[in-house]
């Protein structure tokens, strides 16, 4: 029989639970900030702890290295990226093989922009890889687009297709972040021809349909 007055454990978890996220979420955020201004290598656990208010002891119950960090603003990233390409990879957006291409590379770079840490991260050393029931959504966003495109085209050519694209966007964003800005426009467009090229050969036997 529970005691009159004993507080209820549930009620007393949640708001703990919702501060405890916020906090997490506001390590996050000052160290995604950090890491777009300085890079990686320079942002240290304590300036993270100090810009968060926070003490380094807090920070380090939430995250024992920066590499634990860093590895958790990734994942939060991808999880974004997910939801990022299933808004733009829809019926009303692709009308034709150019602007398929042209999705892709201002979708990716769209990303990055709002995100300016994610390319800092992605030179950072640390190991990232997701298992493969975690990359399958992803594929089958795009492989659904190219079938709505090309219903003719096989179940399993449009997921090696998809597979393609996502090795193409991620060459783009490696060759990207590591050239001079006065480059980057040029990177950018011979990606888009390349894109452009590949998805005029895989669907040149078939009429885009018009939505």
């Amino acid at each position: 029989m529970k005691r009159e007055g004993a507080a209820n454990p549930q009620r007393r978890r949640k708001p703990q639970q919702a501060r405890a996220s916020a906090r997490r979420g506001r390590f996050l955020e000052v160290a995604a900030h950090l890491i777009a201004q300085s890079g990686y290598d320079a942002v240290t656990m304590t300036a993270i702890a100090e810009n968060a208010q926070a003490s380094i002891g807090t920070l380090y119950d939430y995250f024992p290295d920066k590499p634990a960090l860093a590895l958790a603003l990734l994942a939060r990233y991808t999880e974004e990226a997910d939801a990022h390409w299933k808004a733009l990879l829809t019926p009303a957006r692709l009308r034709s093989k150019a602007v398929l291409a042209d999705v892709f590379i201002e979708g990716i770079l769209d990303f990055v922009r709002q995100r300016p840490a994610y390319l800092a991260l992605l030179d950072a050393p640390i190991a990232y890889a997701r298992t493969k029931s975690a990359r399958r959504p992803l594929r089958r966003t795009i492989a659904r687009a190219f079938k709505r495109l090309h219903p003719e085209m096989p179940a399993k050519q449009a997921v090696l297709v998809a597979e393609i694209i996502v090795t193409l966007i991620k060459s783009f964003l490696a060759v990207y972040r590591r050239a001079a800005a006065r480059d980057r426009a040029q990177v950018e467009a011979e990606f888009r021809r390349l894109l452009r090229l590949y998805l005029v050969d895989q669907f040149k036997a078939t009429p885009i349909r018009k939505h």
